[in-house]
């Protein structure tokens, strides 16, 4: 399975590729930093889903979704969020009516048992959006 990072934090960049390379079934196709450079990629490495974070420079996550409904082939989308959404959910469901999977947050401490679960429900996201979208 193919997978797209869009995260403009660079630790946090590193260790979702870190969690892709390592898992087997798991192929990253590549990761930017920002939504201008999603879309971009997107036609280029043609994932087969992308963890896509809501705040980034240049263009959101929100308006990269915006923009991937109007496709007719796209990939699976795991939104990986810092932002306050947990108790919004008006802002779930928008986020599922643009094609988000399912919306994780990253709230994890660099080591320990934290990244430990998120690391599960990340991968376990990653190929239930790649599923889902086929």
């Amino acid at each position: 399975m193919r997978v797209l990072i869009a995260e403009d934090n660079p630790v946090v960049r590193k260790v979702l590729e870190a969690l892709v390379k390592r898992n087997e079934g798991f192929q990253l196709a590549g990761s930017v930093a920002d939504g201008d450079d999603c879309l971009e990629a997107l036609e280029d490495v043609k994932p087969d889903v992308v963890s896509l974070d809501l705040e980034m420079p240049r263009m959101s996550g929100r308006e990269v979704l915006t923009k991937l409904v109007r496709r007719h082939k796209r990939p699976g989308v795991v939104v990986v969020t810092g932002l306050p959404i947990s108790d919004q959910p008006s802002a779930h469901d928008e986020l599922r009516s643009l094609g988000a999977y399912t919306i994780l947050y990253k709230d994890f401490a660099p080591s320990g048992n934290d990244l430990e679960l998120f690391a599960r429900s990340y991968l376990t996201s990653l190929r239930e959006a790649a599923k889902a979208s086929s």
